[in-house]
Parts: structure tokens; C-alpha cells; sequence
């Protein structure tokens, strides 16, 4: 759809009788990476639209500020209910999309209902992303560089907010920690609830998907088709084996499983700092790594460890291997 004269966005809109539902995609996911929510979507009767941001995947024209995030939100939503020609929109907003929701919470006609799904504080997020990949000092000069480019404020958008929304926060999020979180959410409107899922920032969906997903889905349902039976994907299923045990301890990092793992699974390892992703064959009950010094540093402290499908959909922070390589053969 154009804007201007240098600026299209571009991306994909899926009919469906329901209502229909605007995506705000993270940071560096672009359609491909929000493809399974889309789906999710889709199999719960909704008309979906996700299309790239200005300047990124297919969409043409530059931007300065977070204002054109705000912008590109504001015109997505109005070409919705024109196209649709329904008022019942609603809106999710996932990591850095759910900075470009916050405004919508707040106009004279919002959204029926908004979720912002693992967001983040623009105040603090370059700071903490930075600071996970170099440390503390190049967080602070990428913080000073970027500090123009972030002239926003979510916490008032939530104080402000007039239409129900919901604040889906991981259990562990090293972008933003539960000090940030409930900062973020202190002195929110009446209309603003919370919901906590197993995860880590951008990897909620792997730990438990289907609980997330019917945590989405539920409260969609319940502003958007109030009265109608919810449809399927809302099954929440068990986790693929139980971790009894997991600690770092130096560069040694240990994991006891509470059973006799499946034949092929993948570990999800929450750090304060950064997630990983480790695939496992014919494991052990018990394995035992030696992290290098860099690996000890993004992942510890360590906060928890998570058993997940084999079948997740790698995201951004969320990488297949820790520290960029492959981890030496468990012992």
C-alpha cells in the first residue's frame, strides 16, 4: 500500500470470515519469522494483515525515529477497517511491534483489542541488546547513539490506554527483566491485564506453544468473537521431557532430566543475557558441557533450561547454537 511518493509497504493479506487482525512484527523477524502465529491465525478464523516496516523486507522508503514504527501501525490499521470495512480489528503487537501498538491503545477509536506480546522498553532495550553481545560498554555508546532514534515512551501508552489489552511477558526476558516489566505496567489503565508463559524473550512460543498460543487466541476470542466456540490449537501439550536439574557452575554447565529423554529433542537454555538452543540425540539422563569463556559470559547467569519440541522455528535471540557454534559432544 503506498504512503508517499518513496514509500510502499508491502506484505501479505489473508481473507477469512472473522475479524480481521493486524501483526506488528519484532525486530529482525519479518513475515517468515511470525509465520506460525500467522498460521494460528488463520486455523482460528481470522482475516490476518502482517506487511514489512518501511525500509526492511519488501517495503521501500527510509526511516528516522520510532515515530515511523508509530506511523507504519497507525496506516496498517486504518487500511484494515477500510478494507475489511469492520470495526472489530484487532491488533498484535510482538517485541519492538508491540512499541509501535502502544499508540493505538490511546487514539479515539483503538483497536477492540490489542496484545503486545514479549515487548520491550524503548528506553532500555538498545542498552540490553547491545550490552548481551558486548558488554556493557558498547552497550552504553550504542544507547547513546541510538537515544535519538527511540523517542518513546509504552509505560504512558499503557497508563493511557482505552481499549483491553493484553501484556504477555516471558517468564525470563533479558531485554525486559521483571523489574522493567513491572515498571513498565505500574500505573496502568483499568483496561490492561498481564499474563505470564514459560519462556524467554521471543521463545515463549517454543516451550509451550499451544499455551501460548490459546493465551493469545483466549483473549482475542473473548473481544473480537465473544460468544462463539474457540477453535482448535488451544490443546496444551507436555513438555517433551521434565528438567529435574540444570546449573552452570564456572564454564561447567550440568543438566539432569527427570526421565528417560525422547530419542531426539532440543534444550532451550535461558541466560540473563541471551538464549540458546541446543539440539540433543540419544541423550543421556545426565549431560555434562565445559562452555568457553565467551559462552559463560552471554548465557550465565543462567536462569532456567526448557525441553522443546524438535520442530521450533529459530527467532531472533533465540540462536541454534550458543555463541554462534556448535556445542563439543555432551559426556
Amino acid at each position: 500500500m503506498p504512503v508517499d511518493e518513496e514509500t510502499v509497504l508491502r506484505g501479505i493479506f489473508i481473507r477469512n470470515d472473522g475479524p480481521p487482525v493486524l501483526v506488528l512484527y519484532g525486530s529482525g523477524m519479518g513475515i517468515a519469522g511470525i509465520r506460525d502465529l500467522l498460521r494460528s491465525l488463520r486455523d482460528a478464523g481470522y482475516a490476518v494483515l502482517c506487511c514489512d516496516y518501511r525500509g526492511t523486507g519488501y517495503s521501500s522508503g527510509r526511516w528516522g525515529t520510532s515515530r515511523y514504527l508509530d506511523d507504519d501501525a497507525h496506516i496498517l490499521f486504518q487500511w484494515l477497517r477500510a478494507r475489511t470495512g469492520r470495526i472489530d480489528v484487532g491488533v498484535i503487537g510482538v517485541s519492538i511491534g508491540a512499541v509501535a501498538s502502544g499508540p493505538l491503545l490511546t487514539r479515539h477509536d483503538p483497536p477492540a483489542a490489542v496484545v503486545l506480546d514479549r515487548p520491550v522498553d524503548p528506553r532500555t532495550v538498545i542498552h540490553r541488546f547491545m550490552a548481551a553481545s558486548t558488554g556493557e560498554v558498547g552497550g552504553t555508546i550504542a544507547e547513546w547513539i541510538a537515544r535519538p532514534t527511540f523517542d518513546f515512551r509504552l509505560h504512558e501508552c499503557l497508563e493511557n490506554a482505552r481499549t483491553p489489552t493484553l501484556v504477555v511477558l516471558p517468564e525470563y526476558d533479558f531485554l525486559l527483566p521483571p523489574g522493567d516489566a513491572e515498571r513498565l505496567l505500574r500505573g496502568a489503565s483499568p483496561h490492561v491485564l498481564s499474563r505470564t508463559v514459560p519462556g524467554g524473550h521471543l521463545s515463549s512460543h517454543l516451550v509451550k506453544p499451544t499455551l501460548w498460543r490459546a493465551v493469545l487466541l483466549d483473549f482475542l476470542d473473548r473481544h473480537l468473537r465473544p460468544g462463539q466456540p474457540a477453535l482448535g490449537g488451544r490443546q496444551v501439550t507436555p513438555d517433551p521431557v521434565g528438567v529435574k536439574e540444570a546449573r552452570l557452575e564456572g564454564r561447567i554447565l550440568t543438566v539432569e532430566f527427570e526421565a528417560e529423554p525422547p530419542p531426539v529433542f532440543t534444550l532451550l537454555l535461558m541466560g540473563h543475557k541471551q538464549n540458546g538452543l541446543i539440539r540433543l540425540q540419544d541423550a543421556p539422563r545426565r549431560l555434562t558441557w565445559e562452555l568457553s569463556r565467551k559462552e559463560k559470559r552471554k548465557l550465565g547467569p543462567l536462569f532456567a533450561v526448557r525441553a522443546i519440541p524438535e520442530d521450533w522455528i529459530p527467532t531472533v535471540g533465540t540462536r541454534p547454537y550458543i555463541g554462534g557454534r556448535r556445542l563439543p559432544a555432551a559426556r
